[in-house]
């Protein structure tokens, strides 16, 4: 499931709300964007010292330390944050309140996470803080305020993605039934636009109903939409068809869409054809077109390849490098369980 808050949060990085000019800030800010964490906060601590623009610096100094696993050090940088406002600004603190959350439930304080978005809650209705509250709660096994805050989130929604995140979320905690509910939902909306179709392909798919996906997903590519052709393919791969999946991550690449995205289609089709070199110089490819968005799917398939070719000294190191990156990934924290069996 991705953390949703991010890409909003990234808005206001450089507005600030208000106040004096600082030099130390500004270089904070810089740094920050340019994705230097430990130089940043060390520029943020000077902009703390010399209380400049204190609400915004308090805050860059927090994101710094969340980036650097610092949960503790970061929730008090929020928190002061927040503290130092001296005049209301809803749109500075609940860009605040988001990362003191993130912050507090990647420290497993999930409790105190719900409280601020119980908080957020108060100073303006979200469909996103309900649905972040939700997921909370279900970490927290209490299912039944999960299910009253996605019912909040999905309210007269249009929102294919969110009733699509909360089936993750469901799906995620092991409770596939609940989540169905939601998709089945979803398909109660009534297309408008080609990428309607597209979504709506995505719920068949998740559903196992793959020729529905086909239908759906066939209408979205005659409607224009061109990421349906991906989606498409893994519905392909899913009815053990690989020479039309296939043929439709080729015809992705040959229409300019995301290499990366593409080569790594191509990779699972090899790799179910056992065609694992094959698969591996796609992955390679892939890598190539430094696609972030894709560089993990891309090197966790790099593993199981060279697994299937039984090179398992191989993939325990490239597994070793992967967990560094992505430590959080519960798929590749199973799988090097059976790698280190072998």
């Amino acid at each position: 499931m991705r953390k949703r808050c991010w890409l909003l949060l990234g808005v206001l990085l450089l507005t600030g709300c208000g106040g004096s000019e600082s030099n130390y800030y500004e270089e904070g800010a810089a740094l920050l964007e340019q994705g230097n964490y430990e130089e940043a906060a060390d520029v943020f601590e000077q902009a703390v010292k010399a209380e400049e623009r204190l609400p915004e610096s308090y805050r860059g100094l927090g994101i710094c330390q969340l980036k650097m696993e610092d949960e503790a050090a970061a929730i008090a940088a929020f928190s002061r944050s927040l503290n130092e406002l001296d005049n209301t600004n809803v749109e500075f603190e609940t860009d605040v309140m988001y990362y003191l959350a993130e912050a507090r439930k990647d420290y497993g304080e999930y409790e105190k996470a719900a409280q601020v978005y119980t908080d957020m809650l108060k100073l303006q209705e979200d469909p996103e803080v309900y649905f972040l509250r939700g997921s909370v709660y279900l970490k927290l096994g209490d299912g039944e305020k999960a299910a009253a805050d996605f019912d909040a989130a999905t309210d007269d929604s249009r929102d294919y993605n969110m009733y699509l995140d909360i089936w993750e979320e469901y799906q995620g905690n092991g409770q596939d039934m609940e989540g169905e509910a939601y998709l089945e939902k979803a398909l109660e909306i009534k297309p408008k636009e080609a990428a309607d179709y597209g979504l709506r392909g995505r719920v068949y798919y998740e559903m196992k109903d793959y020729d529905g996906a086909r239908e759906e997903l066939t209408t979205a590519i005659n409607e224009g939409d061109d990421e349906a052709v991906l989606m498409l393919g893994k519905v392909y791969l899913a009815m053990e068809d690989p020479a039309s999946a296939r043929g439709m991550y080729q015809e992705y690449l040959k229409e300019g869409g995301s290499e990366a995205k593409a080569y790594n289609g191509l990779a699972l089709c090899d790799i179910y054809e056992k065609k694992y070199d094959d698969a591996l110089a796609n992955i390679e490819s892939g890598l190539a077109a430094e696609d972030a968005e894709e560089e993990q799917s891309l090197l966790f398939n790099e593993i199981v390849a060279y697994e299937y070719k039984l090179d398992f000294e191989t993939a325990k190191t490239k597994m070793s490098a992967y967990l560094e990156k992505y430590p959080d990934d519960e798929e590749a924290l199973r799988e090097n369980e059976f790698l280190s069996s072998r």
